[in-house]
């Protein structure tokens, strides 16, 4: 298992304890869905959301396992966030967009996303040094350019984007439909001067 840490947090694999706090996320403390994609949630019944959780519990234990032998020297496209008395917090992890910044599995661009779902935790700068940590690893492991995606109603994230350097490149407008209400999608290129710069006022 590798991690990765600075002054404010920790970046490390996923581990097995994890799974209850993340099953707890999944099923109780649920505030955290209201801004992370939050129409793929929309219009599904609870038996539908209750074999989307079963299948989501096995996939965490097989990432467990996974992460039992994997390299230290093997790419991570996700991290586990925790604070530095190793408090688990939340997540960071990358995905592939193609040229119409759609997702994609062959997609040759690196997006980048986030939670904390623990509200007790934002606002406190976790997000942004976790983001830090994060962009440094996949530039360090050959990603030339980071994109992140949101949506227009997410003011939160678009203002931690923007505080790390990020770019609006891309607007589909009224392609995202939240709790009734269209909202624009948006896409963020890294601009590495202007992380750089936000950097060196940490």
């Amino acid at each position: 298992m590798i991690s990765i840490s600075n002054s404010k947090v920790i970046l490390r694999d996923f581990i097995e304890s994890d799974i209850e706090k993340r099953i707890s996320w999944e099923t109780k403390h649920t505030e955290w869905k209201l801004w992370d994609a939050p129409w793929e949630f929309d219009n599904i019944t609870q038996e539908q959301k209750q074999k989307k959780l079963d299948k989501y519990i096995e996939k965490m234990y097989a990432l467990v396992e996974k992460y039992k032998i994997m390299s230290d020297t093997k790419k991570r496209l996700s991290f586990q966030i925790c604070n530095k008395n190793n408090k688990y917090i939340g997540w960071c992890n990358s995905y592939r967009i193609d040229n119409e910044f759609l997702y994609s599995s062959e997609g040759t661009k690196c997006a980048i996303g986030i939670d904390i779902p623990d509200i007790s935790y934002r606002g406190k700068g976790y997000a942004f040094h976790s983001l830090c940590l994060f962009i440094d690893y996949l530039m360090e492991h050959g990603e030339s350019e980071i994109y992140t995606q949101t949506w227009s109603g997410n003011i939160r994230m678009i203002n931690l984007a923007k505080k790390l350097g990020f770019e609006e490149c891309s607007r589909k407008e009224n392609s995202r439909n939240v709790r009734g209400k269209k909202y624009d999608g948006l896409t963020f290129l890294l601009n590495k001067v202007l992380y750089k710069k936000s950097k060196q006022e940490l």
